[in-house]
């Protein structure tokens, strides 16, 4: 993937040489940026001007004093860059190794190493940003060292890809995707209540992918340019008009944020045994879109095994193989709460940027959509003698009482109260009379599977399909 869009970007743009004024156009940029790491007399970057390519050298045993009031230091490693301006004002970016790096703080050391890595980026700076970009390794490592645990974590091959799109108003559309295969860990030691810790696992493949949409990159990198310019508060303070413009400008709504994570074949072993998924997943989604602003969070599994012995005789039957929940938070207001904040934020003394009181009403902002709303989408449960969805929405009112409202769907409702009484006189005598009432309160789909729909109001009554049971304990 890497050495594809190599090619694929000569052919956009013809490369221009590097001369020494271009060399020193980028040592002063890095030095705007990176003001405090360029000081003194080993900055952390170097730019060396090489036929047609600029050599960007970072050693981050520069940073060293930088973090020495926080005990933490890097050993010596020089990560280079080639960057290759372009006759359309791009730059194309590349790497071809990455050395090890060895870091130390007060908690812990550790080390980072990637074998074969390659990367490559296209990057405009009409935008600050990547408008492409790829990489690859062929296996790396992780080890991280405290007085008590040592935690190792080994992977296979890595593919990473960028794609950016640019909207009519400047801002990016950005989707990251990583592949990585065979990744192993383990962890050793002593843990919680000096309780011996011997954990290992592996996983076939993990895929992530990361978006950011209606992200303003050029206006993040000229607040970055503020913020280094003027490193100390009282400074800062005198530019709080311009401070404050900015960042309105990236808390307006449109912004949007989604993550998701697979895992593939998982095995973790444990002192309890083995547990092993066949595919896991998490999703996680959040758009700035003021009174209409959401988050959501999804998670399934698939595959559960868990060790022999680990639960009651017969209670596999009732263990869950497939977990699908997706729920979203709605009522809020992203913007507003932003808004609100940048608004009462004051740099001038040394007291707190925002005040006990403005907390408060960044809060009421925040809250201003509301009521506040957990909307479960339609989620599913199955194990042997299980097979459940629900959906339905949670609400909070600010200053009320919490109130509910949930759908729940049951096929094989007989199977899973064969199941329970198959774990024994003293589970049964405690599940079965419930689960009894349950399926007399149940109401009979076209399908042949039974319904409930729970209802919890804001005085604490509670319904199950209509008929009353009293309060709600608190």
């Amino acid at each position: 993937m890497a050495a594809a869009a190599l090619f694929a970007f000569p052919a956009l743009a013809a490369d221009r040489p590097a001369t020494p004024e271009g060399a020193e156009a980028l040592r002063a940029l890095i030095a705007k940026y990176l003001p405090a790491a360029q000081a003194g007399a080993s900055p952390l970057v170097t730019v060396t001007p090489q036929g047609s390519d600029y050599l960007i050298s970072a050693d981050l045993s520069a940073l060293n004093d930088l973090l020495k009031e926080t005990g933490a230091s890097y050993d010596p490693a020089t990560i280079v860059y080639q960057a290759i301006e372009q006759d359309d004002g791009n730059w194309r970016v590349m790497m071809d190794s990455l050395p090890r790096i060895v870091f130390h703080s007060k908690e812990a050391n550790g080390s980072l190493e990637l074998t074969n890595f390659r990367s490559t980026a296209l990057i405009s700076p009409a935008i600050a940003w990547l408008l492409s970009g790829a990489g690859s390794m062929d296996k790396g490592a992780l080890q991280i060292q405290t007085p008590k645990l040592e935690e190792a974590v080994d992977f296979g091959p890595v593919q990473e890809n960028v794609t950016t799109t640019v909207g009519g108003d400047g801002s990016v559309s950005t989707l990251v995707k990583e592949d990585i295969s065979d990744i192993a860990f383990k962890a050793t030691g002593i843990g919680r209540n000096d309780a011996p810790v011997n954990i290992s696992g592996r996983s076939d493949k993990a895929v992530i992918d990361v978006g950011v949409d209606g992200f303003k990159s050029r206006r993040a990198f000229d607040l970055w340019g503020l913020l280094a310019s003027h490193p100390a508060r009282a400074d800062l303070a005198t530019h709080e008009p311009e401070l404050k413009g900015m960042l309105r400008e990236l808390a307006a709504p449109g912004l949007k944020f989604t993550e998701g994570i697979e895992a593939q074949k998982t095995l973790v072993t444990s002192s309890i045994g083995a547990v092993t998924l066949a595919d896991a997943k998490y999703q996680l989604g959040a758009a700035n879109a003021g009174p209409q602003s959401a988050i959501s969070l999804g998670v399934s599994a698939e595959g559960l095994s868990l060790p022999v012995g680990l639960l009651p005789a017969g209670a596999g039957d009732l263990t869950p193989s497939k977990i699908d929940v997706a729920a979203t938070l709605k009522g809020v207001d992203l913007a507003a709460a932003a808004n609100e904040w940048i608004s009462d934020l004051s740099l001038q003394g040394d007291g707190p940027v925002i005040s006990d009181q403005d907390e408060d009403k960044v809060e009421a902002a925040l809250l201003s959509a509301g009521p506040v709303r957990i909307e479960f989408a339609p989620s599913h449960v199955v194990a042997p003698a299980i097979d459940a969805d629900f959906t339905g929405v949670i609400r909070f009112d600010h200053g009320k009482p919490a109130s509910a409202s949930m759908t729940v769907h049951m096929r094989g409702f007989d199977k899973t109260m064969a199941a329970v009484k198959a774990l024994g006189p003293d589970v049964a005598g405690k599940a079965m009379p419930a689960l009894a009432l349950a399926k007399g309160l149940g109401k009979s789909e076209s399908d042949g599977s039974l319904s409930w729909l729970v209802e919890l109001t804001p005085d604490r009554s509670m319904m199950v399909n209509g008929i009353p049971f009293g309060k709600a304990p608190d």
